[in-house]
């Protein structure tokens, strides 16, 4: 395998198969003068595939046990929510720890503003962070706060957005988990009913309530083909038209966003599954 640049000492970029440039860790990896051929690869621990040099820059000041802890992580994310997350996933995520594992050095803990909403919105993402807890202190030897979980199904849920992993998609991770939360609440009490947060009817309205954020928040809409349809469902739905009308105020008074009658008429769908769910 061809070694073509040091991050650290053991962490290198390096050229694959496909002749596709990867990152790979292994003991000693970024000792020698580059480029250099590895003649014995049993040496690589851990291969990165999809990742951008940039992104991977962040590694030059992350612990190999972080850097482990991370990848344990992520796959161990990859794996329950059986869904593609973006390659860079294991390397902010490292990034962060590194800092908690710090910030326990000087018994400091910051507490998340998200927490409830997190864990509310996200059961799954955070019951991974939680997880990943013990993972940090099984490879570290430290034990960060459990409020760290919150953190760590941030930056799962933020991978999964749209592959990218960005600090702009981060940003819509924070107002989307606040904003399902909020609109959550409205529909139980425009409804007057528990929503049950395991349905398939509420996962799908939550899945849906994550794009339509992300639409709006990046000045997005769908075009309007049926405001005479969406029309006839507001006088035959009357209950879910007042619920939708509702969700789109809570967007006019958080965000200064509007949503379009087609996005209206999909709201309306959902929450009508919710309703016989």
């Amino acid at each position: 395998m061809l070694i073509l640049k040091k991050i650290n000492n053991n962490v290198a970029l390096a050229v694959g198969e496909r002749r596709d440039e990867i990152v790979v860790f292994g003991r000693g990896i970024g000792f020698p003068e580059m480029p250099y051929e590895l003649e014995d690869e049993s040496v690589i621990q851990r291969t990165f595939v999809g990742v951008d040099e940039s992104v991977a820059g962040v590694l030059a000041g992350i612990s190999d046990e972080v850097l482990m802890a991370a990848s344990d992580i992520a796959d161990m994310a990859a794996d329950a929510l059986d869904c593609k997350l973006a390659p860079s996933l294991p390397f902010s995520l490292a990034d962060h720890l590194q800092f908690a594992v710090s910030r326990d050095d000087e018994s400091i803990v910051v507490a998340n503003p998200l927490s409830h909403e997190v864990a509310f919105v996200y059961p799954r993402e955070h019951e991974i962070g939680l997880k990943g807890i013990a993972i940090v202190q099984e490879r570290t030897g430290v034990e960060i706060p459990e409020v760290e979980a919150t953190s760590i199904a941030l930056h799962i849920v933020n991978a999964e957005v749209d592959g990218m992993g960005s600090a702009q998609d981060m940003d819509l991770v924070m107002k989307s988990t606040s904003s399902i939360q909020a609109i959550t609440e409205i529909v139980e009490a425009q409804l007057g009913i528990e929503l049950d947060r395991t349905s398939y009817a509420y996962v799908r309205f939550v899945a849906h309530l994550r794009f339509l954020v992300r639409r709006l928040m990046r000045g997005g809409q769908k075009e309007t083909e049926n405001s005479s349809l969406f029309r006839q469902a507001a006088r035959d739905f009357a209950d879910a038209y007042c619920c939708a009308s509702a969700i789109n105020n809570y967007f006019i008074k958080a965000h200064n966003w509007s949503c379009s009658d087609e996005e209206m008429l999909y709201l309306m769908m959902h929450i009508n599954r919710l309703r016989s769910s």
